[in-house]
């Protein structure tokens, strides 16, 4: 058995936007659930609704200890959509540059498990209730900013960007079809 550890924000989590604040797609239905009820695989869903990118020293330090503690074969991170959402102006560079010193830090923490991490950019994002042109412009650079940053680290990388997702109204989460090609996506890279 696989143990694989997904960190990231609401679309990891499995948020559902129709339900209010905290709705959450059933555990067959979420991504992370659909793999998780295979029998090669346990999963560890570290997902959390509005994670921005961790920033600091304690948060990265916590994040490897529960990697060490979880020890697991694969760890997906897929993390930034909050934090484009959340800045103006919009700029999926300034996103990368969040991301690379969170990763790097990550790295040093945890280095027996750099060969265990994929790296995934996040949906690209379309217009509805919490976006604008600016960011779902920016959302679609996610896998080209995102890719180099794996590679210097020598990650795996994953681009969500080109996987065709629709999404809810609000323009960001994944809709229950979306989140079973996701997962259908990641199976199919041969993790």
């Amino acid at each position: 058995m696989k143990k694989i550890f997904a960190f990231g924000d609401s679309n990891t989590y499995g948020f559902d936007p129709r339900m209010g604040g905290t709705g959450r797609y059933p555990r067959d239905i979420r991504w992370t659930g659909v793999i998780d009820q295979m029998p090669e695989y346990e999963v560890n869903n570290q997902g959390y609704n509005g994670l921005s990118i961790p920033g600091s020293d304690s948060a990265v330090a916590s994040i490897g200890r529960s990697i060490k503690e979880w020890g697991p074969d694969i760890i997906f991170i897929m993390i930034g959509s909050n934090d484009l959402l959340n800045m103006s102006p919009a700029s999926c560079e300034d996103v990368g540059i969040r991301l690379r010193q969170f990763l790097f830090a990550l790295c040093d923490c945890v280095a027996e498990y750099v060969q265990n991490m994929v790296i995934v950019a996040p949906p690209k994002m379309s217009l509805g209730a919490w976006t604008d042109p600016d960011i779902v412009r920016e959302s679609q650079k996610f896998g080209a900013v995102y890719g180099p940053i794996a590679s210097e680290k020598g990650l795996k990388f994953l681009n969500a960007c080109e996987w065709d997702l629709p999404l809810c109204y609000d323009g960001v989460h994944l809709t229950e079809e979306a989140h079973l090609r996701f997962a259908e996506k990641i199976l199919a890279e041969g993790i």
